[in-house]
């Protein structure tokens, strides 16, 4: 098990490098090491574009921490609770799909989200709306979330169906 001070002071180093005044905590919950940022005027620096710079701090201190140990740590950072309104943001988003779906009986597909956006939108979706289902399609970059109604997945030919959402957020 690995220490979460010794995270705390990589993640207070590497901070400390990018922004003028953070405070960090380390909790473990259920396997995974949750780096809660508190930060007054720097929180856009460190969260980054869509959340960028979050996903980059968490694999450089993974990096870090496995050759300081030798074991490998799941680290999920937040800042300033960015990962619950992110939540929120996502799962209203997969509200309208799912809405856009119900109405026109035909599936929706959202582009421009990472795995991890998906993944919420997925569990969402399937905890929120049982006559409805997600699953993912395309590759890489052109990787899509689709919302369809449940048993017509496979009838959804993306190609010649698809109409994109577009939805206005804040």
């Amino acid at each position: 098990m690995i220490d979460p001070t010794i995270i705390q002071k990589h993640t207070q180093e590497l901070l400390d490098k990018m922004v003028s005044n953070a405070k960090v905590t380390v909790a473990q919950e259920d396997g995974m090491m949750h780096v809660n940022i508190k930060t007054d005027d720097d929180a856009p620096t460190v969260i980054g574009r869509h959340g960028e710079t979050i996903r980059a701090i968490q694999k450089i201190l993974e990096v870090i921490v496995f050759k300081e140990t030798q074991e490998r740590a799941d680290i999920l950072i937040n800042v300033n609770d960015y990962r619950e309104k992110q939540t929120e943001r996502l799962q209203y988003i997969a509200d309208q799909a799912a809405q856009k779906v119900k109405e026109r009986q035909s599936a929706t597909y959202l582009r421009g989200f990472s795995s991890y956006e998906r993944r919420i939108m997925h569990e969402h979706v399937a905890t929120t709306y049982p006559e409805l289902s997600s699953y993912s399609v395309g590759e890489g970059r052109d990787r899509r979330l689709v919302v369809d109604l449940k048993g017509q997945e496979s009838q959804s030919e993306p190609e010649q169906q698809e109409e994109e959402l577009s939805i206005d957020i804040e």
